[in-house]
Formats: structure tokens, C-alpha cells, sequence
């Protein structure tokens, strides 16, 4: 009886040790393999991809500077289907909330002194914008300056 259980767990041993390598999964896919679709990632269009800034930002108006430093947090140049192009500046919330209800004339954006162009701030107050009447020659030249890739 002893012999015939050991003989019974020999041959189950063997006969699961060569069930499982039967189904083991390739670890590598052949080279001529078509590559699978890959997977659809929702992206939101209208979502900027926002940069630091190489340099002072500030958002003024005509009472002074009311964001400058750490308060504009970064910018992103933003294309629409229609080829229009602005420049965004996102600000901090704490300066958002302070601007928000704030009755003004009209903004202006400055990189490093020099005037960037006219702004307006969303009804949040958390975005800034800048148009160019030629955006993709202005936006796109001003987007690398202050991204710190020309002099």
C-alpha cells in the first residue's frame, strides 16, 4: 500500500510538473508580430499643457503690479482648430480670489520688464490671456522667450 501511494503521488507530481509547462505564456512576442491597437486615453483638448516660466512674470493694471513672482505660478501657449494661438498665465488661487471681484480697466502681462501684451482674467480670476493680432508669429516667438530658449 505504501508503494502504491508513493508510485500515485509520483505520477500526479509528473502529471501536474507537465499540465503547467503546457500552458506557460511566451516571454517574448516574435518580431514579425503586428503590433495591438493601442488602448484609447481620453485626453481633454481644451486642457493646456502649462510650463515655468525663465524669468518674472507680472500682471498689472493701471493702479500697479497685482501679481508678480510665486502668484503666477506657470503659462501655456493654447491653439485653437482655427489656428488662433494666446498665451495663458495660470495664477495662484489665493491671488485669484483677490482679483476675482476686482473691477479693473484692463491688464497688461510683463516678462522680465518688457511688456508682453493686453490681458484678460476669466471670471475666476485664475487665468490670464494674451492675444497677438499676428499669434502665430507674436504668441509663439514670445512662448520661447519666456520658456528661456532665445536671448
Amino acid at each position: 500500500m505504501k508503494r502504491f501511494l508513493m508510485i500515485s503521488a509520483a505520477v500526479l507530481l509528473m502529471a501536474l510538473t507537465v499540465g503547467c509547462a503546457g500552458n506557460s505564456a511566451p516571454t517574448e512576442s516574435a518580431a514579425t508580430q503586428a503590433p495591438t491597437a493601442a488602448p484609447y486615453i481620453d485626453t481633454q483638448i481644451n486642457e493646456p499643457e502649462w510650463t515655468l516660466a525663465e524669468g518674472e512674470l507680472q500682471l498689472s493694471d493701471d493702479t500697479g503690479v497685482q501679481a508678480s513672482g510665486s502668484e503666477i505660478l506657470y503659462f501655456a501657449i493654447v491653439s485653437d482648430q482655427n489656428g488662433q494661438q494666446e498665451l495663458r498665465f495660470r495664477l495662484s488661487d489665493e491671488k485669484a480670489a483677490v482679483l476675482k471681484d476686482r473691477e479693473s480697466a484692463g491688464y497688461t502681462v510683463s516678462f522680465n520688464g518688457e511688456k508682453i501684451g493686453a490681458a484678460t482674467l476669466n471670471a475666476s480670476g485664475t487665468v490670464a490671456t494674451v492675444t497677438a493680432a499676428d499669434a502665430e508669429g507674436e504668441i509663439t516667438a514670445l512662448a520661447t522667450k519666456i520658456r528661456g530658449l532665445s536671448q
